[in-house]
């Protein structure tokens, strides 16, 4: 799990589909400025930690964030706020 959100890139993809909700792959890439191959590289390791849910509609296939991801954001986003000391 941790692995899957150990890339900056990883959470700018899981931070995208959890604002736009349904993406497909080519739109990922192109939101992401990186490689349609690169992209899927990345979708495959977040949904095999369960964060991105696949779901087949014709010759494509709709990608969104499952609700672990959204509590892994917000814990990521709460640890990145807490003051430092």
């Amino acid at each position: 799990m941790t692995a899957a959100l150990g890339n900056h890139r990883r959470i700018e993809i899981v931070r995208l589909l959890r604002e736009k909700r349904v993406l497909c792959i080519e739109e990922v890439a192109m939101a992401c400025k990186i490689d349609v191959s690169t992209a899927s590289e990345h979708v495959r390791r977040l949904h095999e930690a369960a964060m991105v849910k696949k779901k087949s509609k014709g010759r494509r296939v709709l990608l969104s964030a499952t609700k672990r991801a959204g509590t892994l954001l917000r814990t990521i986003d709460l640890l990145w706020d807490a003051p430092r000391g």
